[in-house]
């Protein structure tokens, strides 16, 4: 018999939802006012798709077009430099996740558990392939392979051109997990950086899915299954041969990633993400405090606490900012020699967040109110 797995979302943990009541719940301080020494501003902002999962669809830049789809079934192909609609496909199935693309092919999730491919010049399903369980992980594709990640964390590999199956991964979870939308991240044509449910990081032969190692960022602890949650909910980050990841409930650490050998590692707790330049790392823990961390020693070189409790989102690095969103849309930029906020504007971009879109003039965002914006640094 297979074993009952409960899925949760971080923020019901996060926001004290979990429990009985609510009303011992922390609260965020009123912003403080800024001075705006530094200008955003929305380029543009395209406001044609429907109220969407948070996180589940992903913009995807492809042959100078931006790919996405929201959960009513549309898929969009967007002009990136107005946000006009260019091509827009109604595949006439409800969607808890998008989008990858490779070649002429579109990748999509299902809510009753199928991969489709797309045809992204007549909108026609190609192919689909049953899933064992649903993703509401957008999928990733590179010229031959799609990948895709199960609610009970199985990671499953397909053929581009016809759907066949590559190969499959799952290890043992716990019975208590995060329902996580941004997980793994396939890195050039050769592999995929996986966090996993109990703080387990691996990283696999992108074609044979045979992992290459695997180790523990953090190890469950705690009375009860609540207390024991300590899932990988981001996307593994690589740079320069050093791979940086972070838990819920557990820590953040950065790795050799040709040994797995931790270089560092830190108390932390977040399901958001991480961001790295040349000297630092920066990440949003899980009660919304924005920090930065030297990336040789994982000394910290600033916390900032002003947006505590406000759901923020995953930074992304825009000019010499850390860009966050938060979940009432208002995007701030924080100072990344010293962690002071410098520019703040409210958006459309309210409910959470995709994974952003780096473009060489701005960030795209998705939010679960159906609005995709470039957000831009003058």
């Amino acid at each position: 018999m297979k074993k009952f797995i409960l899925i949760i979302t971080s923020s019901i943990i996060a926001t004290g939802l979990i429990s009985c009541s609510t009303d011992n719940s922390p609260q965020p301080e009123p912003m403080p006012k800024i001075q705006n020494s530094d200008t955003l501003k929305s380029g543009w902002v395209q406001s044609s798709l429907v109220l969407s999962a948070a996180g589940s669809f992903v913009p995807t830049l492809f042959d100078n077009a931006i790919f996405t789809a929201d959960s009513e079934g549309d898929i969009y192909k967007l002009d990136p430099t107005d946000g006009s609609i260019i091509n827009q496909f109604y595949v006439n199935r409800d969607l808890s996740s998008g989008t990858g693309v490779s070649g002429g092919v579109v990748f999509v999730t299902t809510k009753d558990a199928y991969l489709l491919a797309v045809d992204k010049g007549s909108g026609k399903v190609r192919w689909q392939a049953q899933l064992p369980t649903v993703s509401i992980e957008a999928p990733q594709a590179t010229s031959d392979i799609v990948v895709v990640r199960t609610n009970d964390a199985e990671i499953l590999a397909f053929n581009i051109n016809d759907g066949t199956p590559v190969w499959s991964y799952q290890k043992p979870i716990p019975p208590l997990t995060l329902r996580v939308k941004n997980s793994f991240q396939v890195i050039g044509n050769e592999v995929v950086a996986i966090g996993l449910p109990g703080g387990k990081l691996a990283l696999l032969n992108l074609h044979t899915g045979t992992p290459i190692w695997e180790n523990y960022i953090a190890v469950p602890e705690g009375a009860t299954d609540l207390d024991k949650i300590t899932d990988i909910g981001m996307r593994p980050v690589l740079d320069n041969k050093i791979m940086c990841v972070a838990s819920y409930n557990g820590k953040i650490a950065c790795l050799d990633a040709i040994s797995s050998n931790v270089i560092w590692q830190k108390k932390f707790s977040t399901a958001q993400g991480l961001v790295i330049d040349q000297q630092n790392v920066y990440a949003v823990s899980q009660d919304g405090i924005v920090y930065a961390f030297d990336k040789a020693t994982g000394a910290q070189i600033w916390q900032n606490k002003t947006m505590q409790y406000r759901n923020m989102s995953i930074p992304v690095i825009l000019g010499n900012g850390v860009l966050v969103v938060d979940n009432d849309g208002y995007v701030h930029m924080f100072n990344r020699n010293d962690g002071q906020e410098v520019a703040r504007i409210s958006t459309s971009l309210s409910g959470g967040v995709s994974y952003p879109l780096v473009r060489d003039n701005g960030v795209v965002f998705q939010s679960a109110s159906g609005y995709v914006a470039l957000i831009k640094n003058y």
